[in-house]
């Protein structure tokens, strides 16, 4: 079970490896694929030093990925692998390669009932923090007016700092928020899962006041519409906008051929999850983030 270090060559067979990992089809195959190779691109990831895969006889049967987000001390590790001995292998490369990254602390994100989580606790990962999956499948979508003096528009060309600069005082704080590059923005604007028209920006006249970032995620053979991330910069917090943000995300996903629209949330975010359960949103599953110190940072702490 050799684990070498990723190259451009390992591509096909790593995006091959992924997709049957993930049991996709159809439409949501295509999207899915091109998807993951797109982030091995992403600024700053520099996936030859950062992403390990492991074969057996030839063929990519495991891989982990090193996401540094250095402002925050903190990597982000994604593993998938075929079997527990492929897995355990991936993990270690990676927990040394955020080591060498001089990180505090790594950060691992599983879903609930996933034997990953004692893998986690083995290499002493502990639950830091728990994350709802929420989906909204309803047939119509309730009507919510713009506050007076309040506008829309979608991302254009040129919006890169708009967004990095409108995204960054959002969740500036947030747990496990990296402040982002206008690079890494305008890449991931591009993305083949995101368009302009699905990044909305809300306005009360000329200033910004927030935005809802959606994406396309293929689930199986169906692509489910998703909300990204909703932001409200600091100034116009505890005014109710929010719900205006969220609704014209949703309009606009609702416009695509999808089959229905999800969205993760922080579980402890008590406004947020309630004005997702006000809209109709119903939690299907909770994902848990597992954290390991790396550097004398205790657990959930930074």
């Amino acid at each position: 079970m050799p684990i070498h270090n990723y190259t451009v060559a390992d591509r096909p067979a790593l995006v091959e490896f992924v997709a049957s990992q993930n049991d996709w089809s159809g439409a949501g195959d295509r999207l899915g694929r091109e998807t993951f190779a797109h982030v091995l691109g992403q600024p700053g990831l520099e996936p030859e030093r950062n992403c390990f895969v492991s074969e057996r006889s030839g063929t990519v049967d495991g891989y982990s990925l090193v996401f540094p987000e250095v402002p925050i001390s903190r990597a982000v590790i994604e593993l998938g692998a075929a079997g527990k001995s492929q897995e355990l292998a991936l993990l270690e490369s990676a927990i040394e390669r955020a080591k060498e990254l001089h990180d505090g602390v790594a950060d691992m994100c599983v879903m609930e009932g996933s034997p990953r989580q004692q893998t986690a606790a083995a290499y002493g990962f502990a639950k830091v923090q728990t994350y709802f999956e929420m989906v909204w499948d309803h047939e119509t979508l309730a009507d919510v007016p713009l506050p007076d003096g309040f506008w829309v528009r979608p991302y254009q060309d040129g919006d890169a700092a708009l967004l990095t600069k409108v995204q960054n005082d959002a969740f500036s704080g947030s747990w496990g928020f990296c402040p982002n590059t206008v690079d890494q923005i305008e890449y991931r604007t591009r993305m083949p899962n995101t368009s302009a028209a699905g990044i909305i920006f809300l306005f009360d006249g000329e200033t910004p006041a927030g935005y809802c970032w959606t994406v396309l995620n293929p689930v199986h053979s169906e692509i489910r519409g998703i909300i990204g991330m909703v932001g409200v910069v600091p100034e116009y917090r505890g005014k109710g906008i929010s719900r205006s943000i969220l609704h014209a995300g949703m309009s606009y996903l609702r416009s695509l051929d999808i089959s229905d629209i999800g969205l993760e949330v922080d579980g402890s975010n008590a406004p947020a999850v309630g004005l997702y359960t006000s809209t109709g949103f119903e939690k299907v599953a909770e994902r848990y983030w597992f954290e390991l110190r790396l550097a004398g940072t205790p657990p959930g702490e930074r």
